[in-house]
């Protein structure tokens, strides 16, 4: 059980969420949605898979392909947004990041499984336009895949307690001490 009274045992429980995501599928935080600014300038949101943890560098990773729109919109502005709900113990988690790109890294690469490595494809690359929805024969291409490092600079926490709310936020700069804020 969760005691969300402390600030510390609050942190720990967004940190167990996210270690825990990369190797666990029913994990809350395995799907974590990447909000960035796209091109346009209009918010963009979607949804990527969480690949690594580091709680030590406060990092996390994902993985994409080169060609795919929130590259661009990254290497425009690398703020981003991600956001991740664990219903069990009613906890939202915003996480404000910095993200870098690293094109082809073989170790990564390597441990791929095949129908992993046909998500970073050549043909046809990410929105581009088809015939129908089965007209899909792609082709991985290593030179494609894209690693994503999000720097986390603030965590925000908002538990929803069958009796109380609470919410705090923790920031990089004072080494993630966390403090109380409004609900």
């Amino acid at each position: 059980m969760n005691d969300f009274r402390s600030l510390q045992a609050t942190l720990e429980a967004v940190w167990t969420r996210l270690v825990d995501a990369p190797t666990n599928p029913a994990s809350p935080a395995r799907l974590i949605t990447l909000a960035t600014i796209g091109l346009s300038g209009n918010a963009e949101a979607r949804m990527i898979v969480l690949r690594a943890s580091n709680r030590e560098r406060g990092e996390i990773t994902a993985y994409t392909n080169a060609a795919s729109s929130k590259t661009a919109e990254l290497a425009h502005d690398p703020r981003a947004a991600l956001l991740f709900w664990d219903p069990e113990i009613r906890l939202q988690v915003r996480l404000s990041t910095e993200i870098s790109q690293r094109q082809g890294h073989d170790e990564e690469w390597q441990a791929l499984s095949d129908s992993d490595r046909v998500l970073y494809a050549h043909t046809p690359l990410p929105g581009e336009v088809l015939a129908s929805p089965d007209a899909v024969a792609p082709s991985p291409d290593s030179a494609l895949f894209t690693v994503l490092t999000a720097r986390i600079d603030r965590i925000e926490t908002l538990h929803l307690g069958r009796v109380r709310h609470r919410r705090a936020v923790f920031r990089r700069e004072n080494r993630f001490a966390g403090q109380w804020i409004a609900p």
